[in-house]
């Protein structure tokens, strides 16, 4: 704590690692107890979850004075709902970078896809190689976030209306995105298994180097199931418009901390160009400010530093209390069309009720 300011010699950070799954049930439990940490680490999807109903987390607009070197759409992921307060003070990026397997594409002849006319293009011919043009990813225990959404994104749709009070997925480009997602999986161009159960990733046809083109994935963890000289980092994927899948981490600060000012301070440390070209670099994040530049961050690494390029057409997690339940509802109306032959409008239309229900 010196380091970050020395106007708090006495102070000391403990810093805590707590598993990802049921570590929002263990905040809450620990929020209830009087024993809530002091900072936390949120994605946009779980900052909402302690504005309502009753704000747990201190604004953070605040926190310091050149939040304008930050990227806009990272802010904006960090934003409450009713009063555009800044709950979270960005420390990363995580971007599922688009690519493409070079070996599939030369096997099939084709050129890596930027349009969804792109796709239906080199789809046939990719079948007729062997290989299958895309993965998704489907089953109950998925996210929407790097899959249906991301279709629903390009084909120029929300998931919610603008107030966020009701539904949005069901209108017309809703059901061009999931028609899209149904007619790749009817010409048999995706896997079968992702539709439904959750594969080893080495196992899976990605793993087995058997899918031409992907939304987005882990760079990182890429490079250990391929060999890195098939792997062509692609444009984002575009229809209507242009998106990417990935996250931000941010660090957030709950309104029952005994020290404030010191929280603050820590967060605003981890937040400087200093602390964040060390911290980014070894964790494989592009840089939520913009005077980072990534060719800094990655100097021998030109396909991480690529991945600054995406930041723009970001596309996070849902920015609602309920994001998770929606996707809970929405999986297997989806799994209807996609398994059983229901109609996409219909499908929609049915989740849409039960989504407006819980909003």
């Amino acid at each position: 704590m010196r380091a970050a300011d020395p106007t708090y010699p006495n102070v000391e950070v403990e810093v805590v690692v707590k598993p990802w799954q049921g570590r929002i049930e263990s905040l809450v439990t620990s929020v209830v107890g009087g024993t809530a940490p002091d900072v936390v680490y949120l994605s946009p999807d779980y900052i909402p979850q302690f504005l309502e109903p009753e704000n747990l987390l201190l604004p953070l607009d605040d926190l310091r004075d050149d939040w304008k070197e930050f990227a806009p759409v990272v802010l904006d992921s960090l934003r409450g709902l009713d009063d555009g307060s800044l709950y979270g003070a960005p420390a990363g990026v995580p971007i599922m970078m688009p690519y493409c397997n070079s070996a599939v594409l030369e096997s099939a002849g084709v050129d890596c896809p930027k349009t969804w006319d792109d796709m239906r293009e080199a789809a046939p011919k990719i079948k007729e190689a062997g290989y299958y043009l895309t993965e998704y990813i489907g089953g109950t225990s998925s996210s929407l976030n790097g899959s249906f959404y991301q279709y629903l994104y390009q084909a120029g749709g929300e998931i919610l209306s603008d107030d966020m009070t009701e539904a949005a997925f069901n209108g017309p480009e809703g059901r061009e995105a999931l028609s899209f997602v149904k007619e790749m999986v009817d010409n048999g161009w995706v896997p079968e298994a992702p539709l439904t159960v959750a594969e080893p990733r080495e196992q899976s046809a990605v793993g087995q180097g058997e899918v031409a083109y992907q939304l987005g994935e882990s760079l990182i963890n890429l490079r250990e199931l391929l060999d890195p000289a098939d792997l062509h980092l692609a444009e984002p994927l575009t229809n209507e418009e242009a998106s990417v899948w990935g996250t931000v981490g941010a660090w957030s600060i709950f309104n029952t901390t005994q020290n404030p000012d010191a929280a603050k301070a820590w967060v605003r440390f981890m937040g400087d160009t200093t602390f964040l070209k060390d911290f980014l670099a070894s964790n494989g994040y592009q840089s939520p400010r913009a005077d980072i530049e990534a060719g800094a961050l990655f100097p021998d690494d030109p396909q991480m530093a690529k991945g600054a390029e995406y930041v723009k057409h970001l596309r996070t997690e849902l920015q609602h209390p309920k994001a998770r339940e929606i996707i809970n509802i929405l999986i297997p109306h989806l799994q209807r069309a996609l398994l059983e032959g229901a109609d996409p409008q219909e499908v929609l239309d049915t989740a849409a009720d039960e989504v407006n229900a819980i909003l």
